[in-house]
C-alpha cells in the first residue's frame, strides 16, 4: 500500500514480482446509468469520488462494462485491465485500474497525474 495525496485514489502495489514493478489504482466512483449516450463520461470528481454517467441500463451488467470503458479511454489500457472490483449491483462502485506502471514517478506524484486525468475528463454539459 501506499501514501495518497487526497482520499480519492488508492494506489496498491502488484503482488507479482515483475520488472518494472506494476500497480493497481482503486477508484470509487458513483455511476448513473440510463443516461443520454451525449452525457456518457465523468461528470464530476469529488473529493471521496468520481461521478461517471452511461447511457447503458443496469442490466446484465452492461452499466458495469460501460463504466469500465470510460475508464479505459481516460487511463490509456485495455478494457481487460478495468473492472468493478466492489458494488457490482449498486450505483457506489470502486473500480480497479490494474498493469499500472510508474516508471520514475513517485507513487505521489502517480495520482497527482491520475486525479488531474480525471478532472480533465470531466464533461461540460
Amino acid at each position: 500500500m501506499s501514501t495518497r495525496p487526497s482520499s480519492l485514489l488508492r494506489l496498491v502495489a502488484s503482488k507479482q514480482q515483475r520488472s518494472p514493478a506494476t500497480y493497481t489504482l482503486h477508484i470509487p466512483c458513483y455511476v448513473k446509468p440510463n443516461a443520454s449516450a451525449r452525457r456518457t463520461g465523468i461528470t464530476a470528481v469529488g473529493v471521496d469520488r468520481v461521478d461517471v454517467s452511461v447511457a447503458a441500463v443496469p442490466r446484465d451488467g452492461a452499466a458495469n462494462l460501460a463504466v469500465s470503458q470510460v475508464f479505459a479511454e481516460i487511463f490509456k489500457v485495455p478494457k481487460s485491465n478495468v473492472e468493478v472490483i466492489r458494488g457490482g449491483k449498486s450505483k457506489d462502485k470502486i473500480l480497479s485500474v490494474a498493469d499500472l506502471e510508474l516508471g520514475d514517478e513517485s507513487e505521489e506524484a502517480f495520482l497527482q497525474r491520475a486525479t488531474q486525468k480525471l478532472i480533465d475528463a470531466v464533461r461540460t454539459r
